[in-house]
């Protein structure tokens, strides 16, 4: 099947609607229900974005969702046209948006493709990969006896949404992510406190993972095809796989490492950039001027990286200083040297861009340096035995 109508097969319209302007428990109520599909917002009759399930899960256990408005959940996202449908632009929509559903503007309106659909589809884009191409080998663990508390400042520290959960031996017992933590200890206090529990335990941050992860984990080797590792998040309905040699963890691979993969095979261009924002708007100027910062640090690489693509995530927490938020950026480098993963924080988007490349370019630099003096030993070996 040629590309563009393999992804028009894709399209489903079995999505909500809700105006802008309702309350968040008109929509949480859909998810309590059961209900996993897409929900489109729009204003004035046009849709404008999407909520995300575990965004408003978070607001709604912060604030009364019988009062707060959708409009402070939405995502605003891209909508393709029937004609921009490509592999390579519908996953970095998946990239960009960070949901699982990307729209499409058809004949019939706005349709929706879903993630496991996308992956199952494409599958055979990854035929000749395993999970060891793939992966994520910056893996972020926890002790299954540490505390909740510690999980959700390690998980904001890190800028990420899940962590593997090991015991003594390091091996690999469970895993947890924010919903978890939400739906089992956060949401329950809240009830409880709003006389709502029904005689459910107020339960505290300072309980244990154990008592809360996910487990037995799906796990994969090294080894293991990524069209397996496909099969196993979609059958499963997960969106992580942890990769281990008896049981210990050496990496684990999410939907949006695929996503990227995809994304750097498509376009094979000596090297690409791309940025995504979450909860934080740059004007042109702004975003423009990050965009210059990041390429002329591709450029100052380009003949030691080869091709490569960088991936930079920048997030705004609450806090301010000044005037200042609370930055937070997350990088990641895949090139022909390898991949590389970065994090950082600081006030203000300039300060905590230009901090987190800092990392980047000296962990570049290392990797540089190690294969000079494998090189030079490799040389004085040769010279001393010829």
């Amino acid at each position: 099947m040629e590309e563009r109508e393999l992804l028009k097969s894709l399209i489903k319209y079995d999505y909500d609607v809700v105006d802008i302007n309702e309350t968040i428990s008109k929509v949480v109520s859909k998810f309590e229900e059961g209900k996993k599909g897409a929900v489109l917002v729009k204003e004035g009759g046009e849709i404008v974005g999407v909520v995300r399930e575990r965004d408003l899960m978070r607001g709604c256990v912060m604030v009364n969702p019988h009062e707060t408005k959708i409009k402070n959940f939405v995502i605003k996202t891209g909508i393709l046209s029937e004609g921009d449908l490509t592999i390579e632009n519908v996953a970095k929509r998946f990239v960009e948006d960070s949901t699982p559903f990307v729209l499409v503007k058809t004949r019939e309106g706005v349709g929706a493709i879903y993630v496991n659909d996308f992956l199952n589809a494409v599958k055979d884009e990854f035929e000749n990969l395993k999970a060891r191409d793939v992966m994520s080998t910056e893996l972020i663990t926890i002790n299954e006896r540490d505390s909740v508390a510690k999980a959700l400042a390690t998980m904001r520290n890190h800028g990420i949404d899940r962590l593997v959960v090991v015991d003594d031996n390091h091996k690999v017992v469970g895993i947890v992510t924010g919903k978890d933590i939400i739906d089992r200890v956060i949401s329950p206090k809240r009830e409880s406190r709003l006389g709502k529990g029904g005689g459910k335990v107020d339960r505290s941050l300072s309980i244990m993972v154990e008592s809360v992860m996910s487990y037995p984990v799906v796990t994969a080797t090294k080894l293991t095809p990524v069209p397996e590792i496909i099969d196993m998040m979609t059958k499963n309905n997960i969106s992580s796989v942890v990769i281990t040699k008896d049981s210990i963890p050496e990496g684990i691979v999410i939907k949006k490492d695929l996503l990227e993969t995809l994304i750097k095979k498509k376009s094979p261009a000596e090297f690409q950039v791309q940025l995504i924002t979450k909860d934080i708007s740059l004007d042109e100027f702004d975003r423009n001027a990050i965009m210059e910062d990041l390429e002329r640090f591709m450029r100052k690489f380009r003949n030691f990286l080869g091709n490569a693509v960088l991936f930079v995530y920048i997030k705004r927490h609450k806090e301010n200083f000044r005037g200042l938020p609370l930055i937070h950026v997350r990088i990641k480098l895949t090139s022909d040297k390898g991949t590389f993963f970065v994090t950082g924080e600081s006030w203000g988007v300039e300060f905590a861009l230009n901090a987190t490349l800092k990392k980047l370019e000296r962990a570049v630099l290392q990797e540089k340096e190690l294969l000079l003096d494998q090189r030079m030993v490799k040389k004085f070996y040769e010279e001393t035995i010829s």
